[in-house]
């Protein structure tokens, strides 16, 4: 049996809050369009500690956005509101990793935020060196989009650390059923 993957309440919260910020005119054309299961999920208050269905809290959302936004560019999409939402949590509660952390402690501390933010989840870091590692997540959907939003959560998470030329690359996976991504920087 699949596992049902789910999604904290936090993330919808960066992922409307992304939508009001960079595309306010079309705000309610996007709650207007997403499915009545993610509608319910968005057009109202979002509690932050409840757990969401990732296909309507996340995928449905995220591929309207890319329909809508992006040309329906589901990677380009899912990249840009991962940056956004690293963004949104590191300058905000998680701003303590950006003070205290060295690049791969903060991807350190991005496996344990990545493991509040999903159920079930698997994150590993391999391969560190100084000026790179591995980050290996749980592929928690068909689409690709979650494993961009991800990626662009860490390239911006690491730009916000003052690394210079943040680069990625996808990479094939040590691990069955995880997406793996080479991050280095100069």
């Amino acid at each position: 049996m699949a596992n049902v993957y789910k999604v904290k309440g936090t993330g919808l919260n960066s992922t409307k809050k992304y939508v009001s910020e960079k595309h306010p005119n079309l705000y309610n054309n996007w709650i207007n369009s997403l499915p009545d299961n993610s509608k319910k999920m968005y057009n109202g208050t979002v509690n932050t500690t409840e757990w969401y269905d990732v296909e309507h809290a996340y995928y449905y959302p995220m591929k309207k956005i890319a329909e809508m936004f992006f040309n329906n560019n589901e990677q380009k999409a899912a990249y840009e509101i991962g940056e956004f939402s690293a963004e949104f949590a590191l300058k905000g509660v998680y701003k303590v990793y950006l003070m205290i952390a060295t690049p791969q402690n903060l991807m350190k501390a991005a496996k344990r935020i990545i493991a509040k933010y999903y159920d079930p989840v698997t994150v590993e870091i391999d391969d560190i060196e100084k000026k790179s590692l591995i980050l290996s997540t749980t592929k928690i959907h068909r689409s690709s989009m979650l494993d961009y939003r991800t990626i662009g959560w860490c390239v911006r998470a690491l730009e916000l650390a003052h690394c210079n030329n943040v680069k990625y690359e996808k990479i094939e996976s040590r691990y069955p059923n995880m997406f793996s991504v080479k991050l280095s920087w100069s």
